[in-house]
């Protein structure tokens, strides 16, 4: 797997596929016929919403281990790195830990969509 200059792998193309395939199987046994191209849709932005919200609690962590952080937001750093390292770290735990309703959530959201 290829690390990137911060550390952590991207792993958002892997999370795409995870969350499609797993998306169109709770889908398919609910018996719609998924549309796979709206599913990767949804599925992106699912991730890019969950990246949005939590990605500045990654970057305040980055900072705090640095011993640098006092409640940071990224209006307050310019290093668009960090900031990168830190959406990164997001999409790894959402990876490796998804919360227990995520896939359920871009499920509702592909049925509303189709």
């Amino acid at each position: 797997m290829k690390k990137q200059k911060g550390g952590t792998p991207d792993l958002k193309d892997k999370l795409v596929a995870e969350v499609v395939k797993k998306v169109m199987a709770l889908l398919k046994s609910r018996g719609y016929e998924p549309d796979r191209t709206v599913i990767e849709k949804t599925a992106n932005e699912a991730i890019d919403d969950f990246v949005a919200q939590w990605y500045e609690v990654s970057l305040e962590a980055i900072e705090l281990k640095d011993g640098e952080a006092d409640f940071v937001t990224d209006d307050e750093i310019d290093d668009p790195e960090l900031i990168r390292e830190a959406k990164r770290r997001v999409i790894k735990e959402l990876y490796e830990e998804p919360p227990e309703d995520f896939y359920e959530t871009i499920v509702q959201s592909a049925i509303v969509s189709h």
